[in-house]
């Protein structure tokens, strides 16, 4: 025996874990790359798919190239967008990588398919309607009384535009990640869709003349809530434990919309955060202070977000025509 072999564990040695265990923590951590609406989407696409194979008698892994570009064909049939089928292709891809075959959406007649779905059938995609100021103010002078939904949406809806917050990062703030600042409010992060790692941001919302902080001040005396999530459900005065989810936030916002004479198809829970963008824009501020604002990494992501108020404010033909 060599001296310089590691001795044999002694029986205060501390347990090694089983390969099952470590298998368990390796799929963990690989499902952590991924958020977890990515997560949520990855596996009903991958349902489906293997749906799809069953009825048909095919294999899905691995699964062959032309099953894939037959499941391509199916979902055009059925009038999904080529959003949704570019998703389904890559949790296709995914499933096959992490069981270690090669994935079939590589293949080129696949890859061919699925050009051919985007040349005839990719369209831009449909934005929702910006809620700028104008339309803001509109918006909450129909959220009136001091009934506790209505107080709570007030507050809602103004710290999501302040902030420029997307609905998933709106729905999941905790009374900590909230604090008072002389001159306005600090909104804390902990992580958000451009921050996986959660490393945490910061936003500044100043106190001006929509008063956010104080409509965040009122909801809290309203609701009591002094720790855990801000936003809750409440019915009838009765306030829930539950936060609310990011589907709850944007059927409430359309549902106020609408009272305020907006057409709620036009309205998602993203109107709030292109609103800011777009009023930002329409009111000069500088395009890499709001990238900053709304934690975009690059500044064409910004100007996707500015509407077409800026298209006109900064025309070559100001001068002439």
């Amino acid at each position: 025996m060599h001296d310089n072999l590691p001795a044999p564990a002694t029986a205060g040695a501390v347990a090694l874990p089983s390969l099952q265990e470590l298998d368990q923590a390796v799929a963990g951590f690989a499902a952590a790359s991924r958020s977890a609406a990515t997560q949520r989407a990855y596996a009903s696409d991958w349902r489906d798919f293997t749906a799809f194979c069953d009825g048909h008698g095919l294999e899905p892994l691995p699964a062959a190239g032309l099953t894939v570009a037959r499941y391509l064909t199916h979902l055009v049939g059925l009038g999904r967008t080529v959003s949704t089928i570019d998703r389904r292709t890559a949790a296709i891809a995914l499933a096959h990588r992490m069981a270690g075959h090669d994935s079939p959406t590589a293949r080129e007649d696949v890859r061919q398919v699925l050009a051919g779905i985007r040349n005839t059938h990719g369209r831009a995609p449909t934005k929702k309607k910006a809620l700028t100021v104008d339309l803001l103010v509109q918006v909450l002078r129909k959220v009136r009384g001091q009934d506790l939904a209505a107080v709570r949406d007030r507050a809602m809806i103004l710290l999501c535009f302040g902030a420029a917050l997307r609905r998933s990062e709106l729905v999941a703030l905790d009374v900590a990640d909230l604090e008072r600042h002389r001159r306005g409010l600090v909104v804390h992060l902990r992580r958000s869709k451009t921050d996986q790692t959660g490393e945490g941001q910061t936003i500044a919302v100043l106190d001006g003349k929509l008063k956010v902080p104080a409509a965040v001040d009122a909801w809290f005396k309203a609701s009591g809530i002094t720790e855990g999530p801000v936003f809750r459900g409440c019915d009838r005065g009765r306030l829930s434990a539950e936060r609310l989810s990011d589907g709850q936030f944007a059927r409430i916002l359309k549902a106020r919309c609408a009272a305020a004479g907006l057409d709620p198809a036009t309205i998602g829970g993203h109107s709030p955060r292109r609103g800011f963008a777009t009023t930002a824009g329409d009111m000069g501020a500088d395009l890499s202070v709001t990238a900053q604002h709304m934690r975009h990494v690059k500044l064409e992501t910004t100007r996707g977000y500015i509407e077409t108020a800026d298209l006109f404010r900064r025309n070559a033909g100001t001068d002439f025509l």
